[in-house]
């Protein structure tokens, strides 16, 4: 339910369980999450009450939990938190794993839009509004976007709009947009703007072309425009109605479906399609793997340059839930496509790149956890990596060390040979000051960090494969 992390401020009462209150659960009334005995829990104010009675005696929670949309609860009738205004504590479905927005690919950003979208249709049909629109409440579960905020609705007014319309511009067609236009790496610009893109902005990065673009007109050119005018436009408000809202998140939902970013292909989304290397060397490679992954312990796999995901699904068909990550946004998007069309649902694909991961951002650094305080896992895949960050970022055999064994205390790398094919790629245009890129240099480093288990050599290549063990987490 939350990301795990543990410098939340203490929250103690006399006689009770210690708990701590979420860092980023603090801005609704409604509520908060709490920490306790290593579980998450939602309390539930008594402000929200009677929302939270309609939103059960309606039927809307049954039917979004039957329809996969919200993650389960449990009710639990003890104030576990001491404090006064509590009604009632909830204890949600333990997610293995917390995403932020800034980290995922296109797709991801479309079907949140949409279920956002949906959650709004299905509230007014139950006589309730969901009452903001923002990202970081929905996550990936079982390769399924859901709702994680059992707060997220009030009762309906039929006379008024919708009143997270605005947030849901900013912080969905927003980044969309700038994607469609600029390029899928827009959508880090979210990391900046947490709480969404402003219109003004928006429109400052959209090309001239757009203009033309109607959507584009109603949802973020006029609303921006009628931001200058807003007290004149709060003395002559229209009336509303339910079938206009209707009109409004259909509308939104075509739009949100006609966004999409031009083919592409990149160096790397057919690396293994396309390879300098043979077929072969990804069956070898491939055959290694599976074996070893069924012999280890544990159910987490961290995939760190996963590519299009060949070894995640290996991880995945092994039974282990798998966070995989890859600084190529086209790769992201082709194994998050995959996944779905596939029902993979224990594979979280996410744009990270390991070089410049996600940090802690927000109320005293402690609202979003940084990807690495996140990232933990029984086993960490660097498969076909260690030439990029040693040669390609200039990041010594002992750095990639220390930061790999922080992640898990198991590790399956490939050691990539300075004669090998893809690094003379890196190396041809640039000076090779490399002088120490070796398999001794390289064991001298990571034996600080690690004990070697087993060592193999993929058939056909110089390549090796390393299985370790952690001495240092």
């Amino acid at each position: 339910m939350a990301d795990g992390k543990k410098n939340s401020s203490l929250v103690t009462r006399k006689g009770m369980t210690e708990n701590r209150q979420h860092p980023a659960s603090f801005r609704d009334p409604a509520g908060f999450v709490f920490e306790q005995q290593g579980k998450y829990y939602r309390q539930i104010n008594q402000s929200y009450a009677d929302n939270y009675v309609l939103f059960k005696q309606s039927g809307l929670y049954e039917l979004l939990v039957k329809e996969r949309k919200i993650i389960p609860h449990t009710e639990i009738n003890e104030n576990l938190t001491g404090r006064p205004q509590w009604h009632i504590t909830l204890l949600p479905q333990q997610l293995p794993f917390i995403s932020y927005p800034y980290e995922w690919c296109f797709s991801q950003w479309k079907d949140a839009a949409l279920l956002t979208l949906g959650l709004v249709q299905k509230g007014i049909e139950h006589g309730m509004i969901l009452k903001d629109a923002t990202p970081f409440n929905i996550q990936f579960v079982n390769g399924l976007p859901v709702l994680i905020d059992s707060l997220s609705f009030k009762k309906y007014d039929a006379t008024k709009p919708w009143v997270a319309y605005r947030q849901f511009v900013e912080c969905f067609i927003a980044p969309l947009l700038l994607a469609k236009y600029n390029g899928a790496a827009m959508l880090k610009i979210f990391q900046i703007y947490p709480d969404g893109i402003p219109l003004a902005v928006v429109l400052k990065l959209l090309p001239f072309k757009s203009i033309l673009n109607a959507n584009v007109f109603l949802h973020v050119r006029l609303p921006n425009l009628l931001t200058a005018k807003k007290n004149d436009a709060q003395k002559k408000r229209v009336p509303f109605t339910r079938q206009k809202l209707i009109n409004i998140i259909s509308n939104l939902g075509s739009f949100v479906q006609s966004l999409a970013l031009p083919p592409s292909v990149t160096q790397w989304n057919n690396y293994y399609e396309e390879t300098i290397l043979s077929r072969g060397y990804a069956d070898a490679k491939m055959t290694i793997i599976e074996n070893w992954l069924k012999e280890m312990p544990g159910h987490t796999v961290l995939d760190i340059g996963t590519n299009t995901g060949l070894f995640a699904k290996a991880a995945s068909a092994a039974g282990k839930f798998t966070i995989a990550i890859d600084g190529d946004t086209a790769c992201i998007d082709k194994l998050y496509t995959d996944c779905r069309q596939q029902n993979t649902g224990n594979i979280v694909p996410l744009c990270v790149d390991i070089t410049n991961p996600s940090p802690a951002i927000g109320w005293d650094n402690a609202e979003r956890a940084a990807f690495a305080e996140r990232a933990k896992a029984d086993t960490t895949m660097a498969l076909a990596l260690i030439h990029h960050l040693v040669i390609g970022k200039n990041i010594s055999f002992e750095q990639v060390a220390g930061t790999f064994s922080r992640f898990s205390t198991w590790l399956i790398i490939e050691f990539v040979p300075k004669n090998d094919p893809k690094v003379q790629l890196l190396l041809q245009d640039r000076e090779d000051i490399f002088t120490g890129y070796n398999e001794a240099a390289f064991l001298e480093a990571f034996e600080k960090k690690f004990s070697i288990v087993k060592r193999v050599v993929i058939a056909g290549t110089e390549r090796v494969l390393f299985l370790m063990r952690g001495t240092v987490i």
